[in-house]
């Protein structure tokens, strides 16, 4: 099981954490206004690999949450569309804390 992880609200489309952080998802709220989506890539634009993607209907929340999380290579970079009320990355930065408990 990993330790937790930070967590920090993405309010426009650009580069969340350098490369070798771990993300491990993210939490979309979209507005009333309409449905929602959010593209999140490893690299640094919406040219890099898709590593996760949301859609929901208005006023509604998707979480994604993989325990063990995906190295970043390049940096992760995510990509709001409209009608986003609240967008959360999940993540441990480049240099994670150690595990916790520790494995003895």
């Amino acid at each position: 099981m990993a330790g937790p992880v930070g967590h920090g609200r993405v309010s426009s489309a650009r580069q969340v954490i350098a490369a070798g952080g771990v993300y491990h998802g993210g939490l979309l709220k979209a507005t009333s206004g309409g449905a929602a989506t959010v593209d999140v890539y490893d690299g640094h634009g919406t040219d890099g690999e898709l590593i996760d993607s949301f859609s929901v209907a208005a006023s509604t929340p998707e979480r994604h949450f993989m325990e063990r999380g995906l190295v970043i290579i390049r940096g992760l970079y995510v990509d709001l569309g409209s009608n986003v009320s609240a967008f959360d990355a999940y993540y441990a930065p480049e240099d994670p804390p150690p595990m916790w408990p520790p494995v003895p």
